[in-house]
């Protein structure tokens, strides 16, 4: 269910926002996306279209061109290509306890069906919650390289 949660979390739409850098008189570094007297747009998250980011001097670059900061983590193609593989094969996994989830929510609607008293409401939601987390595992799946 967590890997779920991450899975729909990650594939929430992005939002274009300018975050904003604060010192403070103590050297207290603040970072906001509310704009303060003194404080300068630090990052640009560019959204998920390539939208133009900005640079701390105001100018803008395509957000494909902007070069990842110096301490941001490197990754060679050969661990990028397993962590790849590892992340589709537990998306498999998912999907494919999904689709047993799925055969058993409409089977389970199935009988209901035939049952006096049945919660139709909540079989049919629950049938829905599964055809929905299959079409979001093969849509996540389809992102892998």
């Amino acid at each position: 269910m967590r890997l779920l949660f991450a899975l729909l979390l990650g594939l929430s739409p992005t939002v274009h926002a300018e975050i904003y850098k604060f010192v403070d008189e103590r050297g207290n570094v603040t970072y906001t996306n509310i704009p303060r007297p003194g404080a300068k747009p630090a990052v640009v998250i560019p959204d998920a279209k390539g939208a133009a980011a900005t640079t701390s001097g105001g100018k803008k670059i395509k957000a494909s061109a902007a070069a990842s900061p110096a301490s941001f983590p490197k990754v060679d193609t050969g661990t990028q290509r397993k962590r790849d593989d590892m992340r589709r094969q537990l998306l498999l996994e998912e999907l494919a306890s999904e689709q047993r989830n799925l055969t058993a929510a409409k089977t389970a609607y199935a009988h209901g069906s035939r049952q006096p008293g049945a919660d139709f409401t909540r079989l049919t939601e629950s049938v829905h919650l599964h055809e929905k987390n299959i079409e979001m595992l093969n849509k996540e799946l389809s992102h892998i390289k």
